[in-house]
């Protein structure tokens, strides 16, 4: 039985009200999100799983917001409900957070401190294996699924669409021949997803709290700097000039292959998730390209 204490009752307070639901655009999830008012005036954030899979990962999300809670981690909005199957959950509604891409010092040293003191509750994950980043996305390197070319093209197709330039065959070679004897630890625990829209950032106070925890895993901490780092350099904010000691080659590598070979998994159509990840891509070659011979 369920002893988390809940400050809503699910089917009184929550699921009369889904009906009016605030749908929610932010992310690529397929559960049903938003915002509801409640009886009382307040507001919270639902999400809802519309699927297997996204019941799987909501489950998963429920299980993190629990252990965290109870833990006293500060990062992260309040759960307030779930249903009776696990399926659904509402959490503290984040109103007049930000969630933009603009990133600045302040706002870089708030994630951070929401990282250093995630990374110090691992032992509430490590023997569990819904945590293990070889069951949440993999530890494989997939660059040398990349020396495939029929891989290579598929995921260049979808670089020509989305306007980015193709990766090579000799990058990929140097790419892969570069991780050959690197391989991604699994020592930390790591959000796994730290982006801007998953970070809801109060400038008055300099904190801020992040959401979307279905990746939340044991993990390796460079390769989550650096995807944030990459994220960062996407939407224009220069965190290696600031930070140059960040940057760690392997990871941006790894990051860059990871989503390449993401590409060339799919039916070849572009929606809002390939477009950003080809972004990524592309912001991995050219620091590469700035801080390596990789790609010359």
């Amino acid at each position: 039985m369920d002893s988390f204490i809940y400050y809503y009752d699910w089917q009184v307070d929550i699921a009369p009200r889904i009906p009016r639901l605030e749908r929610s655009s932010q992310g690529y999830t397929a559960a049903y999100t938003g915002l509801i008012n409640l009886a009382d005036g307040s507001q919270v954030f639902v999400k809802c799983a519309m699927d297997d899979n996204s019941e799987r990962w909501i489950k998963k999300e429920i299980k993190v917001y629990r252990l965290l809670q109870d833990a006293g981690y500060d990062y992260m909005p309040r759960l307030l409900a779930v249903n009776a199957d696990e399926s659904a959950f509402a959490v503290q509604a984040l109103i007049g957070y930000d969630f933009s891409p603009h990133w600045n010092v302040d706002k870089f040293h708030a994630i951070m401190r929401a990282r250093k003191d995630l990374k110090s509750l691992r032992y509430l994950f490590e023997a569990d294996q819904d945590f293990s980043m070889r069951k949440v996305v993999g530890v494989q390197n997939k660059w040398p699924l990349l020396l495939d070319h029929t891989t290579l093209a598929r995921a260049n197709s979808v670089l020509e669409q989305c306007g980015i330039a193709t990766i090579g065959p000799n990058v990929v070679e140097r790419c892969n021949a570069s991780l050959g004897n690197w391989h991604a630890q699994q020592d930390t625990l790591i959000h796994d997803d730290l982006r801007a829209d998953n970070f809801a950032y109060d400038p008055q106070t300099k904190t801020g709290k992040l959401i979307d925890w279905a990746w939340l895993g044991i993990g390796d901490d460079s390769l989550d700097v650096a995807s944030l780092c990459v994220g960062m350099s996407c939407a224009g904010f220069d965190i290696y000039g600031a930070y140059p000691d960040l940057f760690d080659e392997h990871a941006v590598v790894s990051t860059m292959g990871y989503w390449l070979e993401a590409l060339s998994a799919g039916d070849g159509a572009v929606g809002p998730a390939q477009q950003s990840q080809a972004k990524v891509v592309e912001m991995c070659y050219r620091l590469l390209s700035m801080r390596t011979q990789l790609t010359a």
